[in-house]
């Protein structure tokens, strides 16, 4: 019985071990306020996430989405080769994480592959991002690596982009081809699925996973949340009134952004669960009705 009970206890400590390893954050951007962070600046492999900055980087050079390129498969694809418009391409890479569409949004960057490459940490730098590093523009390279609280800013910038949101939350398109007299159709389904069933009002997201870097997450969500009682008598409301300074009116509520990063998630469901238990406990339980 007592080895029982050792043999448990070695492997509870062995699953708290794991545990610990993740890298988990939650920001309130609006209040510029760290909610929950874990191993938030342990460095670590990206995986696909490395695709957030591929797309801010492309979409600096050139906002023209109806331009066509040619497919340079140097990386793992689905798609058949041939001209795709750039549009179809952000499709590819930012809904189903298309590793080909990465290369080929990098091939057509002036100078080719490895000038997009010292782009994307050129940018890196630019923003701050002192623990991020990229060595292709897919994930598939183990030398990619960030931490949470770098992808944190990645994911926020990104979001300014209008066509990464649009694209990255989408559950699923449709690439039609083209093929003698028949029209093929390609279904991009989203590696992030089922979270974005499951909750309204995603912004911007990406997944990735490599056996280096587990199952990784990065998201903004917008809610309107509930507003604070103001903490001043009438008097003071009006002074602040005069002041220019904004009010806050009781029962009103509050746009609030927030961005949710998991990485090194042991396998899909822990990277699910890790989501869910921010947006129901930390973010949920304070929108409005």
């Amino acid at each position: 019985m007592n080895k029982l009970l050792l043999i448990l206890a070695i492997v509870s400590m062995g699953a708290l071990a794991k545990e610990s390893e993740l890298s988990v954050l939650h920001f309130d951007s609006t209040e510029n306020r760290m909610e929950y962070n874990q191993n938030i600046s342990k460095v670590r492999s990206l995986a696909s996430l490395t695709k957030l900055m591929t797309a801010m980087v492309s979409l600096d050079y050139d906002s023209n989405m109806l331009r066509e390129v040619e497919l340079k498969p140097l990386a793992s694809t689905k798609l058949p080769k041939r001209n795709y418009s750039r549009s179809e391409l952000f499709h590819a890479m930012l809904i189903r994480s298309d590793n080909g569409a990465a290369e080929t949004i990098a091939s057509d960057y002036p100078g080719g592959r490895a000038k997009f490459i010292a782009a994307m940490n050129n940018k890196a730098k630019e923003m701050g991002l002192t623990s991020t590093y990229f060595k292709d523009p897919s994930g598939l390279s183990a030398s990619n690596v960030s931490t949470a609280l770098d992808v944190m800013d990645m994911v926020t910038a990104a979001s300014t982009y209008a066509i990464i949101r649009e694209t990255s939350v989408k559950k699923q398109a449709i690439i039609e081809l083209q093929y003698k007299k028949k029209v093929r159709t390609i279904a991009l389904k989203n590696t992030n699925h089922a979270l974005l069933f499951e909750f309204d009002n995603v912004i911007t997201s990406k997944t990735g996973y490599t056996v280096p870097a587990g199952w990784c997450v990065a998201m903004m969500v917008e809610r309107l949340e509930k507003a604070p009682e103001p903490d001043k008598d009438i008097i003071g409301r009006l002074i602040d009134f005069y002041n220019g300074k904004p009010t806050v009116e009781p029962g009103k509520g509050v746009i609030h952004r927030h961005v949710i990063v998991v990485m090194g998630a042991k396998n899909p469901k822990d990277r699910i669960d890790k989501v869910k238990d921010i947006m129901y406990n930390e973010i949920l339980d304070n929108e409005l009705p």
